[in-house]
């Protein structure tokens, strides 16, 4: 009986760690403006399940306008990836940015609906199967 219980345990882990992955992830590099731009919070992505690497800025214009500018950001494939912007790693309380996660340098819009002194944990979620790939924490 604990055989087939650590066999099943196994099966899970090795199922939740390799069942995001696919084959290509499109790499998009979209220009972010050099200017302009004043940065608020800024943090390094850390890897969680799968390698996430880059920073991220949330960042406003002269107008208040909020970015969340993704630089040489790199992780893996998955099928359904988001960007999420929470208040902690488990995504209990989040809002989702997009559910288009490319690799390179680009910048994503912030509604001012957001309440970004609390949801500062940029996270690399994995939807279908409640994984996350990375994260960034904003300081």
């Amino acid at each position: 009986m604990k055989k087939l219980i650590n066999y099943s345990l196994a099966l899970f882990f090795l199922t939740m760690l390799f069942s995001c992955k696919k084959d290509t992830i499109e790499t998009v590099i979209t220009p972010v403006p050099t200017t302009g731009l004043t940065t608020i919070y800024q943090a390094a992505f850390t890897s969680a399940v799968h390698p996430t690497s880059g920073t991220v800025k949330l960042a406003k214009d002269a107008a208040g306008k909020k970015f969340l500018v993704f630089d040489n950001f790199k992780t893996d494939a998955g099928p359904d990836l988001r960007v999420y912007l929470s208040e902690d790693l488990t995504a209990a309380n989040f809002t989702e940015l997009t559910n288009k996660v490319t690799n390179g340098t680009y910048q994503l819009d912030v509604a001012t609906t957001i309440d970004t002194d609390k949801k500062r944990k940029v996270l690399i979620w994995c939807k279908s199967f409640s994984v996350l790939f990375g994260s960034a924490d904003l300081k």
